[in-house]
Parts: C-alpha cells; sequence; structure tokens
C-alpha cells in the first residue's frame, strides 16, 4: 500500500482545516484579519503545497529546500515585532 495518496490528502485536508478553522473562527468572534492570520495561513496553505509537489517530483530537493527555509524565515522574522519592548 503506497502512503503518497494518504499524505496528499492529509495535507490537503490539512489546508481546507486551517482555511475553514481561521475563517470560522473570525466570523464568530466578528473580527478582521491580522498580520498573525495572515501569517498562519500563509504556511497553512503553502505548506501542504510545497509537500505535495514534492512528492509528485514536481520540485526538486533544492528547491523543496529552499522554499522550506523561506518559509521558515518568513514566519521567524516578525517575532520581536508585535511584542512591546521590555526595556522601555
Amino acid at each position: 500500500m503506497e502512503m503518497k495518496p494518504w499524505i496528499e490528502g492529509a495535507m490537503l485536508l490539512l489546508m481546507l482545516l486551517g482555511l475553514g478553522g481561521v475563517l470560522f473562527e473570525r466570523y464568530r468572534k466578528n473580527k478582521g484579519i491580522g498580520v498573525r492570520v495572515i501569517q498562519f495561513l500563509t504556511v497553512a496553505l503553502f505548506l501542504p503545497t510545497v509537500v505535495i509537489l514534492a512528492l509528485e517530483g514536481i520540485l526538486e530537493t533544492e528547491t523543496v529546500a529552499t522554499l522550506l527555509g523561506a518559509i521558515v524565515g518568513y514566519v521567524l522574522s516578525g517575532i520581536g515585532k508585535d511584542e512591546k519592548n521590555s526595556s522601555k
């Protein structure tokens, strides 16, 4: 039994649950979409897409490594910006 269809299905489900969960939560609390929500949606949609394309052989290993590094850099780059500066 091959695992590739199961992994791709799980990635698709992750994408749908991430998007649906954020939209439902934002609608339920009547809130807008902020910077952190955009970052979460980017990761929740982009990361499974990269995994699926890598499993299908469309992306090569060097490209996958570059994209994963870019995702990590994107997410971690804004960590200190939203927190209040405690030294003041």
